[in-house]
Formats: C-alpha cells, sequence, structure tokens
C-alpha cells in the first residue's frame, strides 16, 4: 500500500503544480501522446479544449485499463489520486480477486443500514461469474437461494453438509452468526467453542476450497473472534444512502491492518443488488442461525462433519434402550427471530442443546403431565 500511497501524493503535487512535470504525459506509455500532450501544455492550451481533454482522458483510461489487469495499485493510485484517494471498478476487481484462493474469509462490517447484505450478495455475483460459473454457493439470507447455483441453510449441521457433499469451488455466506453466538455465550465456553469448530471446519472443507463472506456488526466486539482474527480481508461499510456514501467501503488487509488503521485500497461504486435479480435478497427477510449440533468435539471430525452426526445428539441425555415416543418432545427454546425451535429433545429441560441457555433450571412440564 505504501507505493500506492506514494504514487497517489506525487500525482496530487504534479496536479498542485508542485512538481515540474505533466501528470496526463506520466501515465502515457505511448511517447508520441506524451509529447503531443506536453507541446499542448506549451501552446498554453486549455487543458478543458476538446484535444487536451481527449487525449487526457484516453492515456487515463489505457493507464487504468493496464493497472486493473496487473493490479497494480501505484499506477491506479497514481491515476486518481489522494483528494479522493478510491479506485472504481479496478479495485473492485481487485477485492473480487483477492476471495479467490480457497478458503479466504471476508469480513464485512459497517452501520445498521449502509448495505452490507447486498454488498455481500453482490461479491459473490462477481466471483460466480469470475469461475465461469462453477461456483456452488450456500447462504442463510432469503432470496439468492432462486438462483440455480445458491442454496439455503440455517443450521450448522446444513451448512457443514453441504460443504461436506458438495463438490468443486464453495462459498459461504453467513449473516447473523456473530448474534447468535453472543445471545448463547454467557461469557464464552462451549458455544464459542462449538462454532471456533464449526469455522475451522468450512475453511478445511473438502479439497480446502470453500471461501467464507461473514456479515458482522458495526461495533468490533460484536463480532465472535474467530470471525475477526482469521478473516483474511475486511470490508468496512462506510456509509447510508443520505450520508452519500452507501456505494463507498474501505478494504483491509485482514484485521490488524484494521485496527490500526492502515487500508489496503477504498473503493466507490460498489453495486446494490435489487430484489428482482437472481442475486437479491428478500426484504422482509430476517436471517436465522441455529448452533444445532450437541456434540461438536464428536460430530466434527478431521474438518467436516461426520456422515452419522444424528446418533450423537442428545445420546447423553439419556439411554435410548429405555426411551419411548413420550419421550421425545419439540425443543421449547426461541429462535433468534422469535419463532419456536422444534427441534427433537429429550433433555429433561425441554431444550435443544443450541437453546439450553434458556433454560431456567426447573424441569419440563410435559414431563409431569406424561
Amino acid at each position: 500500500m505504501s507505493e500506492g500511497y506514494k504514487a497517489a501524493e506525487l500525482a496530487d503535487q504534479l496536479r498542485d503544480g508542485d512538481v515540474e512535470a505533466n501528470l496526463e504525459s506520466v501515465l502515457s506509455d505511448d511517447p508520441g501522446i506524451g509529447d503531443v500532450l506536453l507541446a499542448c501544455e506549451r501552446a498554453d492550451l486549455d487543458k478543458e479544449s476538446p484535444l487536451y481533454d481527449m487525449l487526457a482522458r484516453q492515456t487515463a483510461t489505457d493507464a487504468l485499463r493496464d493497472a486493473r489487469r496487473s493490479g497494480d495499485v501505484a499506477t491506479m493510485n497514481a491515476a486518481t489520486g489522494l483528494s479522493e484517494s478510491r479506485v472504481e471498478a479496478t479495485g473492485y476487481d481487485m477485492l473480487v480477486s483477492a476471495l479467490k484462493p480457497a478458503a479466504q474469509q471476508l469480513l464485512i462490517k459497517g452501520p445498521k443500514g449502509s448495505g452490507k447484505t447486498t454488498k455481500a450478495l453482490d461479491l459473490a455475483r462477481h466471483l460466480h461469474a469470475e469461475f465461469g460459473g462453477e461456483l456452488s454457493v450456500l447462504t442463510n439470507i432469503r432470496g439468492p437461494d432462486e438462483h440455480d447455483d445458491v442454496e439455503y441453510a440455517d443450521t450448522l449441521s446444513g451448512m457443514l453438509e453441504w460443504v461436506r457433499d458438495t463438490d468443486g469451488e464453495k462459498l459461504v455466506i453467513g449473516d447473523e452468526w456473530s448474534s447468535t453466538v453472543n445471545a448463547h455465550a454467557h461469557g464464552g465456553g462451549e458455544v464459542r467453542a462449538s462454532f471456533s469448530r464449526f469455522i475451522n471446519a468450512l475453511r478445511k472443507g473438502e479439497g480446502g476450497s470453500t471461501r467464507l463472506i461473514v456479515i458482522g456488526h458495526e461495533h468490533d466486539t460484536d463480532i465472535a473472534a474467530i470471525v475477526r482474527n482469521q478473516s483474511d480481508v475486511v470490508l468496512e461499510a462506510d456509509g447510508k444512502v443520505d450520508e452519500g456514501l452507501i456505494d463507498c467501503a474501505t478494504v483491509y488487509e485482514g484485521w490488524t491492518d484494521y485496527q490500526r488503521g492502515e487500508p489496503w485500497i477504498k473503493i466507490r461504486g460498489m453495486r446494490d443488488v435489487p430484489e428482482s435479480s437472481a442475486w437479491g435478497a428478500d426484504t422482509n427477510y430476517f436471517a436465522t442461525f441455529e448452533l444445532d449440533l450437541d456434540y461438536p468435539a464428536k460430530q466434527i471430525r478431521k474438518g467436516k462433519l461426520i456422515e452419522d452426526w444424528e446418533q450423537y445428539q442428545d445420546d447423553e441425555d439419556a439411554d435410548d434402550a429405555g426411551n419411548s415416543a413420550k419421550d421425545y418432545r419439540s425443543c421449547r427454546g426461541e429462535k433468534t427471530d422469535g419463532t419456536d425451535c422444534g427441534a427433537t429433545v429429550k433433555h429433561e429441560s425441554g431444550y435443544c442443546h443450541a437453546h439450553r441457555s434458556q433454560w431456567d433450571g426447573e424441569p419440563d412440564p410435559r414431563l409431569k403431565e406424561d
């Protein structure tokens, strides 16, 4: 980033006349065009003239096109300068390219209403195109699952099953993950350990090819530690529509750079994804996510969910041989969206493992009824 910064700083100095050189000539790789631009300047030709403007725009366009192809940040920043220090579509291409390597993890954070969800979906759309349509996507966001290559799952087991059973290049988009962990963690412990095992299993899935886009919160402490610390790229949505910043974002190469305030690139032009698009989110959706594995230490092995993971669900709570149909009840816990859980349980609390923190210590009243 330092080379890009110096190039941008020099570009601003050239524009301000602090350096005896012509910026457009510097950017031009064609000596002939560069000489013409210098001749125009010596002849006091107005820079707003059609000829000068056409040559300058052609020079900048050629330079940015080549820089986009090569990922040359220094040239991009030289063309744009520090006054805005935002690269347009070139920076967007760089961000999409940063998501291509296997097991990359992107964290999107920002204030409510800053378009975090649409930014995630638009990045998924571009990454899907980057792989020539050969990318399978899983998310707990309603709407994009209508696309042929996108599936929906909102449970820990459902996501791990998909990663285990899906071949090829994969992407998982997760929303409200940290909210769920925070709601049940009560200071850490078993729930956070389960979530950490889940994240590592996703990244280490079959072939190591699963990428993650995680939608976080505005406040750093509300984001699960493993999501923060393992993020290869952090994208901070800069603001909202009424602030004129909905299409802007600042990108960091990891959580450490984010904490230091050392951005990699700043982007303008992040696109909205309309609900009518195959990649659009249902405007009425509220993302849910359930930590439904009772014993992930036994159910997740060698980086993936085992085939017979269901046999471990609540097995340690009672002797299966002595259980009849009436011993199995629906979980009386409440999901993060306020709906009933309904998972099958046999624990005396009447709560599944994910919602055991809601138990007040009294036995399930349905046991007395039985």
